[in-house]
């Protein structure tokens, strides 16, 4: 044999199974029908660039408001205040740190109420965004936000009748701007029902439109500046739509998320808006602020202004009561001629003490629950404020009382924005009425309570009293008037105290909350043009490769070596291309790699394939060919013209293959030969593996659009079959 044989190496039997994810696999795939490739990532990019266009941006924009608590500015006023109820009796000094004007809602409840509709609308209807206005340009439109050549203005009244009782109404106008003038036209929902708004044309503005709902005034708007000027200079297409600000407001609510700042700051509270437009969404932040701010300080100063009338009208009462018992005790003095009455026993006077105190104590809380109750039982009442915590009253009606506040400022809320007759006044006026009664009831049972509670330390009290043995009359009568004074001083100097609060109250301006951080734009949320262009490049490539890849499956046929390698993991020696026939280069390419599958002592290679007319003869006869120009001894031959002894003509292949005499045939061409090359017959599944038995390689030769994949698997079973042969593939194109 040539040396060049000799020195061929050894070939590498076993290889690495091909997939479909391999990089060689898709650079080919992608190679065979790259147009499709091209054509579908060109459209992807063409929808995301629609996407891009069309879909309407919307910005995340961010404010930090911090809570302020109000009690926290008055704590020098009650420090300073409370040494003035260091000279009560005892059990009145707990006094003052009972009494409040209101309770501070907790960092929770303040996050609720900047979410409510109701805030929110009056936020609508002072910036007018009911009021939609967009340019339509290029199939597209942009909402214009300050920057409209049109304003578009309605009265309070029209607002309220675009969301009164039952009825929902709703106007979508176009506003074309031409050298005619302006042109409108729209239509006006009521419900589900539609009224066409008549075209109509207008050579300049202002402009005013009837509705069966009120006016639509149109005034023209001075743009300063000369970017915002530029898409107006020529004609130019509006499209105008107003919603009740209700409507509008929930929107709004559903895009605002209010939440802690930090886990650490819990006061700091972190104000995010998704809008379309940054501008408005920075004056809808910064709006919110302002009317949660007025709103806190409305109910906060009509609270303290109710409080202040009652605790004034009460200061008046007891400074004439507490009059008459200072001329009683003075009267008392001059009878009797004395100064400080003195006790006879130490011990009984402390009991009486003890009891004494509580007697006031009780004394004081009757006297404040009569007041409460005069001014629940009168009628012009029902629907005011009733104070709350004046004193050290804590009783069951307490929870109620507050109840009933709750419901009052509501009502007074409603009472801006609805008629007395509206369905949601009279509902909340009825809630009032039906919690009244139970306030009355509540009262009065606090008040049998302490009675109760009252006559049993009279009796402990009155039997200390009885121990003391000769007390004179004048002592008693002292007492008496001695405890009804220090009643009335106590209620007294604790009112007192409460109207101080209510004027610092009144006097404070501080606001609730406070922006403490420019409210701004962070970044634009959507549309994401880069993840856009990139998820269409991306869906671009994977779209044809499914395709090609489920088509390929599909199909029955080899149709190029894509398919071969993803069918068999046996070694394609080569590709025999159409222009092969001229070409030596491809069957070199093969000569090669089956010199590497041969090594040093194999030489016999057996050509087959699955059907008739697959190549397999040409195939045998141009690698013999380039066996001869490399220097080997070659001889190439048909199966059916190798007739050894006793061997007749016209034999049947499977009787062939298994004749002894075939096998000594191919052993004495072994002896004379370097490389022999049989052109054996087509490989079924009851000849294959006698097939393989005679050759050291066996070659299939497979060809586009005629050789099955079944076929294929077939063959690639031989090599477990038949470990003397090896198997391998040429593709014949």
């Amino acid at each position: 044999m040539d040396n060049r044989i000799q020195a061929a190496p050894r070939a590498v039997r076993k290889r690495k199974q091909y997939s479909v994810f391999d990089a060689n696999y898709l650079w080919q795939l992608f190679i065979h029908n790259k147009k499709w490739f091209v054509l579908s990532v060109f459209l992807c990019l063409c929808c995301a660039a629609g996407y891009v266009y069309f879909t309407r941006p919307a910005y995340n924009v961010v404010g930090k408001m911090k809570i302020i608590d109000r009690r926290q500015s008055n704590n020098s006023s009650a420090l300073s205040a409370a040494s003035l109820l260091n000279q009560l009796p005892s059990g009145l000094s707990g006094l003052g740190s009972n009494l409040s004007l209101g309770r501070s809602l907790g960092t929770e409840n303040e996050k609720e109420i900047l979410k409510t509709k109701l805030l929110a609308k009056d936020v609508i209807e002072e910036l007018g965004l009911y009021t939609e206005i967009r340019h339509q340009k290029f199939l597209k439109s942009r909402l214009l936000y300050k920057n409209t050549p049109v304003n578009v203005t309605v009265s309070k009244e029209f607002l309220q009748a675009m969301n009164e009782g039952l009825r929902t109404y709703s106007i979508r106008l176009t506003i074309d701007k031409s050298d005619a003038g302006y042109t409108f036209e729209g239509v006006l929902k009521k419900n589900k029902k539609k009224v066409e708004i008549a075209e109509q044309t207008f050579a300049k503005l202002p402009a005013v439109i009837h509705t069966e709902i009120g006016d639509l005034t149109f005034t023209e708007n001075v743009l300063t500046i000369e970017e915002e000027q530029k898409p107006f200079l020529k004609d130019y297409r509006l499209k105008v739509k107003i919603l009740p600000p209700m409507s509008v407001a929930k929107g709004f609510v559903k895009r605002l998320t209010v939440a802690s700042a930090s886990k650490k700051a819990t006061s700091i509270i972190q104000l995010s808006l998704q809008d379309e437009n940054a501008s408005r969404g920075v004056d809808f932040i910064n709006s919110l602020v302002a009317h949660y701010n007025d709103r806190s300080n409305k109910e906060r100063l009509e609270e303290a202004e109710k409080n202040d009338e009652f605790i004034n009208s009460r200061l008046a009462m007891i400074d004439q009561e507490l009059g008459l018992t200072d001329a009683d005790w003075e009267k008392l003095k001059k009878q009797y001629q004395v100064t400080d009455p003195k006790v006879d026993a130490e011990e009984v006077m402390e009991k009486k003490s003890a009891y004494e105190s509580q007697l006031v104590n009780f004394g004081i809380q009757l006297q404040l629950l009569d007041y409460l109750s005069e001014y629940v039982n009168d009628p012009a009442n029902l629907f005011e404020l009733i104070p709350v915590n004046v004193g050290v009253y804590t009783g069951d009606a307490v929870p109620m009382i507050t109840q009933h506040n709750a419901q009052v400022t509501e009502r007074n809320l409603l009472l801006k924005s609805v008629t007395e007759k509206s369905p949601q006044l009279q509902k909340v006026n009825e809630l009032i009425r039906e919690l009244h009664p139970t306030i009355q009831t509540a009262l009065i049972r606090d008040k049998q309570s302490l009675l109760i509670r009252r006559r049993s330390v009279e009796k402990e009290y009155n039997r200390y009293l009885s121990r003391v043995g000769n007390v004179p009359e004048q002592e008693r009568l002292m007492t008496d008037v001695s405890r009804q004074r220090g009643i009335k001083q106590g209620v007294f100097v604790s009112l007192l105290q409460e109207r101080e609060k209510t004027a610092m109250e009144l006097a404070n301006t501080t606001d609730k909350g406070k922006l403490i951080d420019e409210t701004q734009s962070l970044k634009k949320t959507k549309p994401k043009t880069l993840i856009a262009l990139l998820s269409s490049l991306v869906l671009g490539m994977l779209l044809p490769y499914v395709f090609f890849f489920v088509r390929r499956s599909k199909k029955k046929y080899i149709e190029s070596e894509i398919d071969v390698r993803v069918t068999t993991d046996l070694p394609l020696l080569g590709i025999i291309p159409p222009s092969a026939r001229n070409d030596d280069d491809a069957f070199r390419l093969i000569r090669n790699n089956l010199l590497l599958q041969l090594g040093d002592d194999k030489k016999t290679i057996l050509i087959t394939s699955a059907n008739e007319g697959d190549g397999k003869t040409f195939c045998a006869t141009h690698l013999a060919e380039a066996f001869t120009k490399m220097g080997a001894k070659t001889i190439c031959r048909n199966l059916a013209e190798i007739h050894p002894t006793g061997i007749s003509d016209g034999i049947n292949p499977a009787d062939l293959l298994a004749h002894k005499g075939l096998r000594q045939a191919i052993a004495d061409l072994r002896e004379l030969y370097d490389i022999i090359i049989l052109d054996g017959p087509e490989v079924d599944s009851t000849n294959k593996t006698l097939v393989g038995s005679l050759a050291d390689v066996t070659c299939f030769v497979c060809r586009p659009g005629k050789t099955t994949k079944v076929s294929m698997k077939q063959f690639e079973k031989q090599k477990g079959e038949n470990r003397k042969t090896i198997p391998c593939v040429v593709l014949n194109k």
